[in-house]
């Protein structure tokens, strides 16, 4: 349950009942979070990157490069770019349209891992 807007003040999830809240008796009356939501806004950096010629032509490359049978030099090479663009042929029309991997390297969300790992 996302606890925003109207449902901000909430203290249990409106569906399950769970607390929002761990139960910590030695920290007083501190509220911790079980979970945090992290946003980050990329629609104006991405923006930035359309707005000089140079990096623009960067962005639209995966559309018009020239693929070579049998070698991969980028993922739109991949099978896996190719049967999305074929699913979702909305997308693909547009070559400005951005696909995103994220990779949180060594990155410990909810702190539940003691070691750090790193690929």
């Amino acid at each position: 349950m996302l606890y925003y807007l109207e449902n901000a003040e909430m203290t249990e999830c409106m569906t399950c009942g769970h607390s929002r809240y761990k139960l910590r008796t030695n920290r007083g009356k501190t509220l911790v979070a079980y979970k945090k939501l992290r946003y980050f806004s990329i629609a104006s950096r991405l923006q930035r990157l359309f707005m000089s010629p140079r990096t623009a032509e960067h962005m639209t490359w995966h559309q018009s490069h020239d693929a070579v049978d049998g070698v991969m030099v980028h993922p739109s090479d991949g099978e896996a770019w190719k049967h999305f663009n074929s699913v979702h042929q909305h997308v693909s029309a547009e070559s400005r349209n951005v696909r995103l991997g994220l990779c949180t390297d060594g990155f410990n969300l909810f702190g539940s891992i003691v070691a750090p790992y790193s690929c």
